[in-house]
């Protein structure tokens, strides 16, 4: 089984390409002290020792680019992104889910995503798991947990165990989350993919949402809002929440309209977007896998039309936000849909594809996701203080995004992770079809 190679007590790792995630491209230091689990020291090679008597092991990276640890902020390890609906899966025993959600665990860390926010699993299953890996029964990053979404009756993800109605309900479910471990609140505000939900009109009333808000706030637990509609994004922002999820300017009549004085709000309040625009663009890349070698259909041409044209408004309206100054960070929403775990690198270029500049784009899967999910004292950059969650590419992401799929080693708390064999992360990528 893949295991943390605990090695020395300290460790000195040197690389010529050190990107401590607070700069715009690589710094001047070219080596990194880590004590046990944390960075202890930062600086030219020639200068950074362990204490007198001490002994170091080196890693010498020197033509390989070191980074922070990815973070991604909205995942779904119960799936398998083989494009069956929640509705499916939930169908599942929750031992079958535990399981799959350790293999994507794993997934996860070797492609150098060492801390995740799940974003809606099945009763305790993640729960569960992080139990485990914290007892080192097994391996996989640093996990911050919603334990189940919330939902009203009926609503999108309602079949994971939290359904509410009231201002009552509503508070009692945030404490009996926090009782339970949560270290965060998801809100499912709208309706999504469930098939007893709508995408298009809110979930709950701003009551509601407000006492879940209130609450989760009185517990200093941050708050995420699943949003597919113009109306639950403005309900949400009232409501206070602190993310938005997706942000999808829809009427309640299926029309694709940018709100210019929402997104003002959104910016001016300091919510964090999270846009999981390859999601999306999955869906379209599995149409198009499924089409190839097949009878021209005019019915799948028309719906892969629609899904490109959808994806494009997508891109056009987070452009928008981008322009306004809005805070956007990574999260993936794999494995929901056809977008696998491991594949966390196909956002950050969607990112930057919407507009984000590539230290933006690096930075919205590191320094702002950690400070988005409330790690940042932890992780996120590389700093005297922190955790020493490293990721070692073979290349320079600052000269393509491409890079970041060229994972050399990761680190996680200042253990180098045995992934098993150097073709982990080739085994783990998502293809997009051919032309």
């Amino acid at each position: 089984m893949a295991k943390l190679e605990t090695g020395s007590k300290f460790k000195i790792i040197l690389s010529n390409n050190i990107i401590d995630g607070i700069s715009d491209g690589p710094i001047k230091s070219d080596a990194i002290l880590v004590e046990d689990s944390k960075i202890v020291g930062l600086g030219n090679r020639d200068e950074i020792k362990p204490p007198i008597g001490a002994d170091a092991e080196i890693y010498d990276f020197s033509d390989s680019t070191v980074m922070p640890g990815m973070v991604d902020a909205h995942t779904h390890h119960n799936g398998f992104g083989d494009g069956r609906l929640g509705d499916e899966l939930v169908k599942l025993p929750d031992e079958m889910l535990v399981l799959n959600s350790a293999r994507n665990a794993r997934k996860s860390l070797f492609s150098g995503v060492t801390t995740i926010r799940e974003n809606g699993p099945k009763n305790k299953t993640m729960l569960e798991l992080r139990k485990s890996i914290l007892r080192g029964d097994q391996i996989g990053p640093r996990m911050m947990l919603c334990g189940r979404p919330i939902s009203i009756i009926g609503g999108h993800m309602s079949y994971f165990g939290s359904q509410v109605t009231g201002e009552v309900q509503s508070r009692a479910m945030v404490r009996q989350l926090v009782k339970e471990g949560s270290d965060y609140i998801k809100i499912t505000a709208t309706g999504g993919s469930t098939i007893t939900s709508d995408p298009l009109r809110p979930a709950f009333n701003l009551n509601e949402l407000k006492a879940i808000t209130e609450e989760a706030h009185k517990f200093n637990k941050l708050t995420a809002a699943h949003c597919t509609s113009t109306a639950g994004i403005k309900l949400s922002v009232e409501a206070n929440v602190d993310m938005i999820i997706h942000s999808v300017f829809k009427d309640p009549n299926g029309e694709n309209r940018f709100d210019n004085k929402i997104a003002e709000l959104m910016v001016d309040k300091g919510v964090y977007i999270n846009p999981t625009l390859h999601v999306f663009r999955s869906q379209i890349w599995a149409m198009q896998k499924n089409m190839i070698d097949k009878p021209e259909n005019k019915q799948d041409i028309l719906a892969l039309d629609k899904a490109k044209k959808e994806f494009d408004i997508r891109v056009e309206d987070l452009n928008k936000l981008i322009d306004l100054g809005a805070k956007v960070i990574t999260g993936s929403d794999s494995s929901w849909g056809d977008y696998q775990l491991g594949n966390t690198v196909y956002e950050v270029e969607c990112l930057e594809l919407a507009g984000l500049s590539r230290s933006k784009s690096l930075k919205s899967v590191t320094k702002e996701s950690a400070v988005s999910i409330g790690v940042d004292e932890s992780v996120g950059t590389l700093a005297k203080g922190k955790d020493a969650d490293i990721l070692v590419l073979g290349k320079n992401p600052y000269d393509h995004l491409d890079n970041l799929w060229k994972v050399r080693d990761v680190f996680l708390r200042g253990s180098i992770v045995d992934r098993g064999s150097t073709d982990s992360l080739s085994r783990i990528r998502q293809i997009p079809p051919r032309n």
